[in-house]
């Protein structure tokens, strides 16, 4: 698919991923997916495959990148029409890039989605009828197959609704975000509503899709219509829908393996010193890039550098994007604080990057770290000099997620560490718990026998909040609405949490599988033990040719 070949010189069928952000314009975990899956099915496949994406042009990766002018389509939208140029970025799977000439589009300054509501829903909706006009320039006379991801692509199932002739198209849910869809917008847009009922996008486009509607692990499909967060709170207009159709693969590992392949073996043999040591020159390589900081405006470090203790106690560390109502900040740091106030011995390392919210979101935080300035840390910002060696060198790498599609503890093994995480989504499936520990409560052996094999090796710990309590739907709705938000109400998302009995037993376990880690360092042959069994567990579970396999397997 050279990008100046003739039309005629396209193979057919074509296959597409259409995804709203790539690795050329990243927000979350679906650009992680779209830098290695596409790669793998291209060379799995017997057809061509590639990405459709949006032209992100005030985002740099995207702006900057080298791309090659393929042809350009009409797209009459809000009774006006708007001149689409489709440019090309070589590749295993080429990406095509639609380019309106209305720079009011697809204008988002941080990540894809930066905009308001409202601009989200018209740009969405916008690259759906785009990406319906532009498959006959990119490939004229192609059989397409596409693979949506999420409801910002799904879109394109709108737009091709009541046509006679449509691509075959399969939904890929990373997460239940929906977006309502009027039938007085569809309509005003050029959609056809009457051509796919319902009130919402993924309504709409469930009706127009093939089976089966893919997830990206195996446990988040069956928590989609099982998991009361999901099914009653988040999208309980969905879960009908999604009963029967669900099919989860797994994603690969979202990293290689960083420790030396010989100190495993060693390890494995029974003789860890060699890989505890290869830990603990991480972690003096993360200490001194904390000498080498300095703090700023756009680098707002929260602790003290100076009181920081560089002792032997376990270190704890925290990563990723902040989500007020997924990623779990305030349950570890509530749990942190649960345990240094009882004199644990034990550091904690945070690197939120901050959500809609910003900095001011992420003010518990702060207030830990001033409280306890001789144990805590963190990093608003991207510490990329520090960040790898700390992950490394650390005890554990904690992921208290509200809900987890796939998850991150995968990441925490390959870089030598073990995993704590709630028992949810994909987390529950890279990490098989230690049963001899305070975490391991039923509502975490219920969920790990569904999952894990019998004798299968134990690799690090899960914690999650008692079954049964009669607040929890409602608790969860109150999680959920973020009360804390509404102007003129404390703006500290901990202290309006704690009200909900949910929210008190998802701190206590996991402050329990805290002390479980700190308890698992004083005995280092049975932490190397615990790791080495993680590695394996994740490099035989995981796998990119597999999961390339599991959708080839359906389209």
């Amino acid at each position: 698919m050279a990008g100046s070949a003739a039309p005629h010189t396209i193979a057919r069928p074509v296959l597409a991923f259409v995804s709203y952000e790539t690795a050329y314009s990243p927000c979350g975990g679906i650009s992680a997916v779209l830098a290695r899956l596409p790669n793998r099915v291209a060379a799995a496949a017997s057809m061509p495959t590639v990405v459709i994406t949006p032209f992100h042009h005030r985002l740099p990766k995207t702006a900057t990148l080298d791309v090659s002018w393929v042809g350009q389509c009409g797209v009459n939208f809000d009774g006006r029409l708007v001149v689409v140029h489709i440019h090309r970025h070589s590749g295993p799977a080429p990406h095509y890039f639609l380019r309106p000439e209305d720079p009011a589009f697809f204008a988002g300054m941080r990540h894809p989605y930066d905009v308001d509501g409202a601009t989200l829903q018209r740009d969405s909706l916008f690259f759906g009828a785009a990406v319906w006009r532009a498959l006959a320039t990119i490939a004229p006379g192609a059989r397409w197959t596409l693979l949506l991801q999420d409801w910002e692509t799904a879109t394109v199932a709108l737009a091709c609704a009541g046509q006679t002739s449509r691509p075959r198209m399969f939904l890929t849910l990373h997460n239940s975000y929906d977006c309502v869809a009027p039938h007085s917008r569809l309509r005003d847009a050029g959609f056809a509503p009457h051509a796919c009922p319902g009130e919402t996008v993924l309504q709409r486009a469930l009706g127009v899709c093939e089976w089966p509607v893919f997830t990206v692990s195996d446990q988040f499909a069956r928590d989609l219509v099982e998991d009361p967060f999901q099914s009653q709170v988040l999208a309980p207009h969905l879960a009908p829908l999604l009963a029967s159709r669900l099919v989860g693969v797994d994603n690969g590992p979202f990293t290689d393996l960083a420790v030396p392949l010989p100190l495993l073996e060693q390890a494995a043999a029974g003789s860890p010193e060699a890989l505890l040591a290869w830990k603990r020159e991480k972690l003096r390589g993360f200490l001194t890039a904390l000498d080498g900081l300095k703090p700023g405006d756009d680098r707002p470090l929260w602790g003290d550098l100076a009181q920081f203790r560089r002792d032997e106690s376990p270190l704890f560390v925290m990563a990723g994007r902040d989500d007020c109502r997924q990623k779990g900040y305030d349950v570890a740091a509530r749990a942190a604080e649960l345990c240094l106030q009882d004199d644990v011995a034990a550091r904690f390392v945070f690197f939120p990057i901050p959500g809609d919210e910003g900095l001011p979101g992420l003010e518990f935080l702060k207030q830990l770290a001033g409280r306890f300035p001789q144990q805590v840390l963190v990093f608003p910002f991207r510490f990329a000099e520090g960040f790898l060696n700390a992950l490394q060198g650390a005890t554990c790498g904690i992921m208290p997620s509200l809900y987890e599609p796939f998850g991150m503890a995968n990441e925490f093994y390959l870089n030598g560490t073990i995993g704590i995480g709630r028992a949810t989504g994909g987390i529950l499936q890279q990490i098989v718990p230690v049963a001899q520990s305070r975490s391991y409560n039923p509502a975490v052996a219920s969920r790990a026998a569904r999952v894990h094999p019998a004798g299968l090796a134990e690799t690090g710990f899960l914690f999650r909040e008692r079954d049964g309590l009669h607040s929890e739907v409602d608790d969860w709705r109150g999680l959920n609405s973020t009360e804390y938000l509404t102007p003129g109400a404390p703006f500290d998302r901990v202290h309006d949490r704690l009200r909900f009995a949910l929210y008190g037993s998802m701190v206590d376990e996991l402050a329990g599988a805290l002390r479980d880690a700190v308890d698992l360092a004083s005995s280092p042959t049975s932490y190397a033990a615990l790791l080495t069994a993680g590695i394996r567990h994740i490099q035989s579970t995981l796998s990119w040719d597999r999961a390339a396999q599991g959708y080839l397997r359906y389209v």
